[in-house]
């Protein structure tokens, strides 16, 4: 697959931000029903060294090193909420040659000829020793930053190298890395033909050189690129992570080619250091607040000097700002517990197409769809309008959001502090607990909405059968007057909680063992959702109408699309995953062996909520 290029998407292309007209509900949130503070502080995420962080269509998502065999990514529409926000595994190592003592990933957004793709970069050592470590790349299968993921390659597989970033320059994609050179750590630079195929000569373009850069050892590592007014800078990392004195150096691209070493000026004194009780503050990188207005950095830092390269090392994060020369200027690191303000646009109003499967919520009484149109109207309607895709978007504490899929609003409860309210609206994002629900499971299916401030359930005003029915906030009537079926309108990977691995067919053909394997993109690894009947489903096979998953005395495979043993419910869990299960045998689905090995069995047992048990729904196939 050839790749187009252009250059790296800024929060503000990302986000796909609509304007809403006639929304005057937002101003009103009273401050009491704000699910976090207009200020957070630091650390952001404890055990969190080497961080990277991307706010993207309505969420932060953020990656720590885990000095495992896992790759896990969070999100949350707030900063602060990044600390409680569950991990998911998005990619699991077992390649003896790759697959343990993860450090340092990055994920990038690229635009190609298919569309915006995220590329992650994570370095990682072999079985034998856990060391050895190489820079590997993945690719996701679509614009979702939690994948799935495609494993691409391995740019430089003969020799030790980490710290892998990317750099767009004049229609180029450069590779960016640090490796040893007899006593020297040094960053380097090389030519990409693809996201994982590094091409031509490697030149050193940072070394140690000044005194305050080789505290420990001689190093420099970690580069990554920010770019202001036109100017490009390169930030790393200097001296030994092992030592209060790691910090962060400035280099900048002064000349054409980044290629030529003499391109590239480096300034003689560190622009951050330790200080306020923070020490060994650097591995880090850069994001843009919700609105775009401000550039933010983030990296890792220790609350004492003697912690060194520990699982002490925690994420955090500040604002930059830019002195009058056009440098940046990092100050000093935040203090542990100093409130900052948040990004500037994350408490909103803001309007965001929320990354996830897209799902209708077809009310039982009137078998038609929850719908909104461009005004924030939300009415039960024909599912064929627009308006009728959502995104069941998990937050903390057990609680979603339903992001409208066309208008890139929420579904939100008017008022809702306010006991005689009901109103219902599909309005911009204002940080609101009027804008959280839970997800309950009724029966054979079914599941009910209760707003987090109100606990009133979403149904058509006075239960009214109509088309066309206005949708309220009411009380809870036990009936099917508040029942809705959730159902995915996406094609759909499912993804393991525990290994990220997927559920595939080990082939297409009628009787194929169902199995977990790591993403590929084959049509055996993807489904669509069939309504049978209530909140029942058949996970039918994209490669075949007449093949879907099915449950043979507890082992899973492929077989008849009529038959009793392949109809499946979901549940919502509070950590965001899916318990998916039968609806003959009552058992849910899980990873028989438990463990992150391709062909490992996919069965069904009795539920005992372990992570073995719990799914994730990726979309796949989107347009």
């Amino acid at each position: 697959m050839s790749h187009i290029f252009t250059k790296s998407l800024t929060a503000v292309a990302l986000m796909a931000a609509l304007s809403i007209p006639a929304v005057e509900a937002a101003p009103v949130q009273q401050q009491s029903t704000k699910i976090s503070g207009d200020t957070f502080s630091n650390p952001l995420f404890r055990n969190g060294a080497d961080p990277w962080l991307h706010y993207f269509n309505g969420n932060y998502y953020l990656t720590t090193t885990t000095w495992t065999s896992e790759l896990v990514m969070r999100k949350s529409p707030t900063i602060e909420g990044l600390a409680d926000a569950p991990a998911h595994n998005i990619w699991s190592g077992t390649d003896k040659s790759r697959c343990c003592n993860f450090w340092a990933f990055e994920f990038h957004p690229l635009q190609t000829e298919n569309g915006l793709r995220w590329y992650v970069i994570y370095t990682s050592g072999i079985e034998e020793n856990f060391d050895g470590q190489r820079n590997h790349i993945l690719e996701s299968e679509g614009s979702d930053p939690m994948g799935p993921y495609k494993f691409k390659g391995t740019p430089m597989p003969d020799h030790w190298n980490i710290d892998g970033s990317y750099f767009e320059h004049d229609g180029q994609l450069y590779f960016l890395w640090s490796e040893w050179h007899g006593d020297d750590q040094v960053n380097l630079i090389a030519k990409m033909s693809n996201p994982w195929t590094v091409v031509g000569e490697h030149e050193v373009i940072t070394k140690p050189e000044y005194d305050w850069e080789k505290s420990g050892l001689n190093v420099n590592e970690g580069p990554e690129i920010i770019v202001h007014n036109d100017r490009t800078f390169l930030v790393h990392s200097s001296s030994f992570c092992n030592t209060e004195d790691y910090k962060l150096a400035v280099v900048e691209l002064t000349g054409k080619d980044p290629m030529d070493p003499a391109s590239w000026t480096k300034y003689d004194e560190p622009f951050f250091s330790k200080g306020n009780g923070v020490f060994g503050p650097g591995h880090h990188g850069f994001f843009t607040s919700p609105d775009g207005s401000e550039d933010w950095l983030v990296y890792h830092g220790n609350s004492s000097p003697t912690d060194g390269c520990s699982g002490t090392r925690a994420a955090r994060a500040q604002p930059i700002k830019w002195d009058k020369n056009g440098l940046p200027n990092f100050g000093e690191p935040k203090a542990d517990k100093q409130q900052l303000p948040v990004p500037s646009g994350e408490q909103g109003p803001l309007t965001a197409k929320v990354e996830g499967v897209k799902y209708r919520i077809v009310n039982h009484d009137i078998n038609q769809c929850m719908v909104t149109d461009a005004k924030g109207k939300v009415t039960v309607a024909d599912c064929d309008k627009q308006g009728s895709s959502w995104v069941i978007d998990p937050t903390n504490e057990g609680l979603y959001r339903l992001a409208n899929a066309q208008y890139g609003t929420f579904l939100t409860q008017e008022q809702c502090q306010d006991e005689a309210a009901t109103g219902i609206s599909s309005s911009p994002w204002v940080a609101s607990r009027c804008q959280r629900w839970s997800v309950d499971a009724t029966h054979d299916g079914w599941f009910r909405f209760a707003n987090e401030m109100s606990i009133k359930n979403l149904q058509a005003k006075s239960c009214s059968s109509k088309s066309g029915a206005e949708l309220v906030a009411g009380e809870n009537r036990r009936g099917d007057c508040t029942d809705w079926r959730i159902e995915p309108v996406s094609d759909f990977a499912i993804v393991s909680a525990y290994s990220g691995r997927v559920v595939s067919a080990e082939s297409c053909a009628h009787d194929a063992n169902v199995v977990q394997h790591e993403y590929t993109g084959s049509a055996c690894q993807q489904w669509k959702a069939v309504a049978t009947s209530e909140g029942y489903y058949r996970m039918q096979s994209v490669n075949s109408a007449q093949q879907c998953l099915v449950s043979d005395q507890g082992n899973l495979k492929l077989g008849s699309c009529k038959t009793d043993e392949g109809e499946w419910r979901a549940e919502y869990m509070p950590n965001g995953a899916l318990r998916l299960v039968t609806r003959k045998g009552g058992s849910s689905m899980k990873l028989e062996s438990e463990s992150y090995a391709n062909g490992d069995n996919m069965v069904e047992a009795v539920w005992k909520s372990t992570i073995w048990q719990h799914f994730y729904l990726r979309e796949v196939n989107a347009k």
